[in-house]
C-alpha cells in the first residue's frame, strides 16, 4: 500500500506539472483566453483526471447524435454567468423541481456546478436540428420557478409581505411568479462553420441585452447571461456607437454599434457555471410522457414550442 501511494503521489505531481506548464505556455505565447471559462475547464479536467473520469452524459450525446455532432454539442455548451441575486442553477426536472434543491450560493467568485442541497448537477437539455445547410444546437435550461425582475418589483414585494410569515400567514406569491421556467440558448452553425447565438428572453430572443438586439443572432462568445428572477437570457456584450443619423421614423435617432464580449473575471464579477462542467442530456432520449407541468405553471416544455422543430422561429411559445 505504501508503494501504491507513492506511485499515486508521483502521478499526481506529474499531472499538476503538465497542467502548470501548459497554462504557463498559454499565458505567455498563446492567444488571449477567457480566464474564467478556461479556469473552469482546467479545474474540471484536473478533478476528473484525479477521480478517473467524470460522466458528463457524453456517451448519451454520441448515441443520440453520432460522434461528430456530439462533439459540436459539447464544444458549444454555454458558459453561464448569473446576475447578482440569482440563486437557482438550471437542473434536471426529473430530479429537482423546487428552489430548495436547485439553489447555490450567490458568490461572485464561485464557479458552481452543483446545488447546495442534494448536490444536483447544473444541467442543459440539448436538441440538434439540421436545416437548409445549417446546424442548430438548442440548449434548454430548466429552473423550478420564475418571477419578474422589472424594477426589482419582486424584491420590494417580498420585503413588504415578509411580516405576514411572522404571524403565521402564508405570504402571497411575488409579481410574475410561476413554477416551471424553461429558457434556452441556441447556436446556429453556418455551412462555413461560423457560429452565431441568441438567448430566450421575454416573448422573444436577445443577442445583446438592449432592445436593438431583439430577435438577433450575434457572434458566439461562449457565454450567456442569466437575468435575476426571470432567468431571461442575453449575450454579455459591451456596445459602442459608431455612427449616428436622424430619421423620420421613431425613435428618430438611429445608430450603428460595435460589440465586444464581456467576460466574467475580467469585465463581470458574478457567479458562473462553466460549460465543461454542465451535464448535457439529449432531449431526443428523454421520456416526454413523464413530464407533468406543476400546478399554475402554464409554461410549455421545449418539445411543445414552435422553435423546437423550426429553429429560425422567433416564437418562445
Amino acid at each position: 500500500m505504501r508503494c501504491e501511494r507513492g506511485v499515486a503521489t508521483v502521478e499526481w505531481t506529474a499531472l499538476m506539472l503538465v497542467v502548470t506548464l501548459a497554462l504557463g505556455a498559454l499565458l505567455t505565447v498563446g492567444p488571449r483566453v477567457d480566464g474564467r471559462a478556461f479556469g473552469g475547464f482546467l479545474a474540471h479536467s484536473v478533478l476528473c483526471a484525479a477521480r478517473g473520469g467524470c460522466d458528463e452524459g457524453d456517451d448519451d450525446l454520441a448515441a443520440a447524435y453520432g460522434p461528430g455532432n456530439a462533439a459540436l454539442v459539447r464544444r458549444h455548451a454555454p458558459n453561464l454567468v448569473y446576475e447578482p441575486g440569482t440563486f437557482s442553477l438550471p437542473v434536471d426536472w426529473r430530479e429537482c423541481r423546487s428552489r430548495r434543491c436547485s439553489d447555490a450560493p450567490d458568490d461572485p467568485d464561485l464557479d458552481a456546478h452543483r446545488s447546495a442541497r442534494g448536490g444536483h448537477r447544473a444541467t442543459a437539455f440539448t436538441r440538434v436540428v439540421r436545416e437548409g445547410g445549417e446546424t442548430f444546437i438548442q440548449y434548454w435550461l430548466y429552473y423550478p420557478q420564475s418571477r419578474t425582475s422589472v424594477a426589482n418589483l419582486s424584491g420590494a414585494f417580498e420585503t413588504a409581505v415578509s411580516p405576514l410569515g411572522l404571524v403565521g400567514i402564508e405570504p402571497p406569491r411575488p409579481p410574475g411568479y410561476h413554477p416551471d421556467d424553461w429558457e434556452s440558448y441556441q447556436v446556429r452553425l453556418g455551412a462555413d462553420g461560423r457560429a452565431t447565438v441568441r438567448a430566450s428572453s421575454h416573448d422573444g430572443y436577445q443577442g445583446c441585452k438592449q432592445r436593438r438586439c431583439r430577435d438577433r443572432w450575434t457572434p458566439w462568445t461562449g457565454w450567456t447571461r442569466v437575468s435575476w428572477g426571470s432567468h431571461a437570457g442575453h449575450i454579455p456584450l459591451r456596445s459602442q456607437r459608431t455612427d449616428t443619423r436622424l430619421d423620420r421614423r421613431p425613435p428618430f435617432v438611429h445608430g450603428d454599434y460595435r460589440y465586444e464580449p464581456q467576460y466574467p473575471g475580467r469585465d463581470l464579477r458574478e457567479r458562473t457555471s462553466t460549460g465543461p462542467g454542465l451535464r448535457l442530456v439529449p432531449l431526443e432520449s428523454v421520456d416526454r410522457g413523464a413530464y407533468r407541468p406543476l400546478p399554475g405553471s402554464g409554461v410549455s416544455p421545449p418539445w411543445e414550442k414552435e422553435v423546437y422543430d423550426n429553429p429560425r422561429s422567433h416564437s418562445t411559445g
